[in-house]
């Protein structure tokens, strides 16, 4: 298998001004790119990603994950002795938030 460095041994050069240089060292930022995969990616029309919203999909995730530990915590409860109709409700509710958080995280995945 070659190495990433050996796919890409072709340099392109371009002249910027230092505002244009600036703006696109922004928008890099906002992808999360190097310098150099974000002009491949717009020389050859690959969609940018999108850095915010990598990082709100994170997010979210680990918030449905604390929601998970939350649920099996009050599953242990219910085990040691809890009644389990004062925590059913709640298991419930923490199912259907862990589901609404993973739609949006499709949502957020869709809309790059």
């Amino acid at each position: 298998m070659k190495n990433k460095k050996s796919l890409h041994n072709k340099i392109v050069k371009v002249c910027l001004s230092e505002s244009e240089y600036q703006y696109i060292l922004e928008a890099c930022s906002h992808t999360g790119l190097s310098l150099s995969a974000f002009f491949r990616n717009v020389a050859l029309g690959t969609p940018l990603p999108n850095k915010s919203n990598i990082t709100s999909s994170l997010e979210l995730l680990k918030f449905s994950s604390d929601l998970g530990r939350l649920g099996g915590l009050l599953k242990m409860a219910i085990s040691n002795g809890m009644e389990k109709y004062k925590v059913e409700p709640l298991l419930k509710e923490i199912r259907q938030r862990q589901a609404e958080l993973k739609a949006l995280v499709d949502t957020i995945k869709n809309d790059k």
